[in-house]
């Protein structure tokens, strides 16, 4: 890694962001699929979208956690100019997971 200008909490929710994109697109399709889920999510909070939400919350920020801390505290080791593209790779890929599965299971 080079020289970064963003310190490790920066470089740590960045990355927790992409991760958390990417597990919510596949918690959509889980829980769409599984009454079982679907319904544990209903019972939790009254709405599955609020569990959805929560989970959403909960997952970032204890990534973002972990991560900060890791690799001797100096957070993730991942080049400035990479994260953002990281980051829009990762919402875009779940934006497609979420499209593609409606598409195919609307």
């Amino acid at each position: 890694m080079s020289t970064s200008t963003l310190n490790a909490q920066t470089r740590a929710f960045g990355l927790s962001v992409a991760i958390t994109s990417i597990a919510s697109a596949l918690l959509v399709m889980v829980k769409e699929t599984n009454e079982g889920l679907m319904g544990f999510m209903k019972a939790l909070t009254g709405h599955h979208w609020m569990t959805h939400g929560l989970f959403d919350i909960v997952l970032f920020v204890v990534l973002g956690l972990v991560l900060a801390k890791s690799n001797n505290g100096q957070g993730p080791a991942i080049d400035d100019d990479k994260l953002p593209l990281v980051i829009v790779g990762c919402f875009l890929l779940g934006c497609v997971l979420v499209a593609g599965f409606y598409l195919i299971h609307g």
